[in-house]
């Protein structure tokens, strides 16, 4: 998977980098939990409300949440409206990143100073990194990449997704 688009821009220090490789190794330890949820999904359990049918879906959507990294899922219509929604790994309701409390202590920056904040959102950036790259392997080993339908995954608010199906960025 590349991410040209996301250059690394600052190192990060010793602490940042061992708690990435934390989260990483947590993330290896759900890997089939993971697998498990995205089957049921590529088995057409979409969450979409009552009013709504399969017949609606032009796409389907997988949102990481910044805040504790939670992964939600939509099925989505043509004009871009949310069909229904399911939680991905409910067992972490605020997200694997609190729940686990695998977060960085950001009380050991000083808001104040640039080169620290910029240290903070490389660190940031490099989870997304990670944690989009964890998710498309664990989508490969759901079988996903022979789902016919169309499915994304994005970080939320970006201005890019991951076509998982295609297996590239794209821009929203």
């Amino acid at each position: 998977m590349k991410f040209n688009f996301w250059k690394k821009k600052v190192k990060l220090n010793n602490s940042e980098e061992n708690q990435l490789v934390k989260i990483t190794s947590f993330l290896e330890s759900i890997d089939n939990r993971m697998v498990d949820d995205i089957k049921e999904i590529l088995n057409g359990d979409y969450g979409l409300n009552k009013k709504n049918s399969n017949t609606n879906i032009e796409y389907f959507d997988f949102e990481l949440k910044e805040d504790g990294f939670g992964i939600n899922f939509y099925p989505m219509d043509k004009d871009n409206t949310q069909l229904g929604y399911k939680k991905i790994l409910p067992e972490y309701p605020n997200g694997f990143l609190r729940d686990m409390d695998l977060d960085i202590d950001t009380d050991n920056y000083d808001f104040d100073n640039d080169s620290e904040m910029e240290r903070m959102d490389e660190f940031y950036l490099q989870l997304q990194i990670k944690v989009i790259d964890w998710f498309n392997r664990c989508w490969k080993k759901a079988g996903g990449l022979s789902a016919k339908e169309s499915y994304l995954i994005k970080v939320h608010d970006s201005d890019k997704s991951f076509d998982l199906k295609k297996q590239k960025w794209i821009n929203n």
